[in-house]
């Protein structure tokens, strides 16, 4: 495997490991980032330093690497009920059991608090199931599990489920369907005022809509083929990419049986999944589905000697986030860049760096908020 695939697979770590027909929710289980502060339970730190809440332990999770999600709390908060944070199994928060779950860490609403993140690959009136695991506190007394929890996506309520204490953990799931295509927030809040708390993991999104992928994964400008039925004989199939914006990547013509394949190239779109649909021109026939998109890096040249400049190109990280540069050894930081709408940035130029040994090495890009990562090989003449 070259160094560039490796790293793209570890860019990949912080996805879902949901299956091909799923949207990708980045950290999933909250474990891509570890709880530091004593007890194995923190608060994000919304009211001083790390580890210093007046209640509990607080931490940075919103500039956590690869946390993926944003903590916040709701209006006017208790100020001795810290919020949204994150939990292991058997901590003074009471959680319930995680035995025989597929997660090892939960994210925590403790009062009026919310926990979002912005998912991209939806399609226009696609059809999607949300599933997650929802508990409630161990607790009663100051501090219960009397928590009501809702999930929306932007402004459309996907739930809500009023909870008392000691409600284990649960599945949950909630059939939806989105009338505009592209990035959308899907969003945790607890709306009940006081000390009440719930917890939740496992976050996935399912979408059916009878496209076939190939492959299930890529970045952008890498080659992606789509096959569906049901459209009209010899009639004209376009293949559409949900980014920020739709864009048509390919046609193709149906068979006389109305099977199509269609091939296309994936777009500049940020990290996490981009919706693709094939849509019959007369039928008007539409087929779903999506991709896990990676990110990318380019260089400019690929060799070079000490001193000489570089300028990297990158590409399917997320929207809006810090990318730090690294040379890989030794590590060295070259700069950062922030991203655009779709993920990408240019322009970055780097000297290579003092003291490197000649030969094969490489430049990283990490992305300070998806924990995406991507690597360009460098030839140091």
């Amino acid at each position: 495997m070259s160094l560039t695939a490796k790293l793209y697979l570890l860019g990949a770590l912080t996805l879902s490991m949901a299956s091909a027909g799923s949207l990708a929710v980045v950290n999933p289980n909250f474990s891509a980032v570890a709880v530091l502060c004593s007890g194995g339970y923190a608060d994000q730190s919304f009211k001083g330093g790390n580890c210093e809440g007046p209640t509990a332990p607080q931490q940075d999770f919103n500039s956590s690497l690869g946390i993926g999600w944003t903590f916040a709390l709701i209006g006017d908060a208790n100020p001795l009920v810290p919020g949204a944070g994150a939990t292991k199994p058997n901590t003074a928060f009471n959680p319930p059991s995680f035995s025989g779950l597929p997660f090892s860490q939960a994210a925590v609403l403790q009062g009026p608090s919310a926990i979002a993140q912005i998912t991209t690959g939806f399609v226009p009136g696609g059809q999607y199931t949300l599933s997650f695991y929802l508990g409630s506190r161990q607790g009663e007394g100051c501090c219960d599990g009397n928590q009501t929890v809702q999930v929306t996506l932007d402004n459309q309520v996907l739930g809500t489920w009023p909870l008392v204490s000691f409600t284990p953990f649960t599945l949950q799931t909630a059939a939806f369907t989105v009338a505009s295509g592209g990035p959308h927030v899907l969003k945790f809040a607890g709306i009940a005022t006081g000390d009440h708390t719930a917890f939740f993991s496992g976050v996935g999104m399912e979408t059916a809509g009878g496209l076939t992928v190939n492959p299930s994964a890529g970045v952008p400008g890498s080659h992606v083929a789509v096959s569906a039925s049901g459209f009209a004989p010899s009639e004209t199939v376009t293949l559409f990419a949900y980014a920020n914006v739709p864009t048509a990547i390919g046609t193709a013509t149906a068979d006389t049986s109305g099977n199509a394949t269609v091939e296309g190239q994936i777009p500049q779109t940020s990290f996490g999944t981009c919706g693709l649909q094939a849509v019959g021109q007369s039928s008007g026939t539409v087929a779903s589905g999506t991709i896990s998109v990676g990110s990318r890096l380019l260089a400019s040249p690929t060799t070079g000697t000490i001193g000489e400049s570089v300028t990297v190109t990158g590409f399917g990280f997320a929207a809006g986030e810090e990318v730090n540069v690294k040379w890989l050894s030794p590590q060295t930081l070259l700069g950062s860049a922030v991203t655009n709408g779709n993920g990408s940035f240019s322009g970055l130029t780097f000297a290579i760096p003092s003291g490197v040994a000649p030969g094969s090495n490489a430049v990283i890009a990490t992305g300070q908020k998806s924990g995406a990562v991507a690597g360009a090989q460098i030839i140091v003449q």
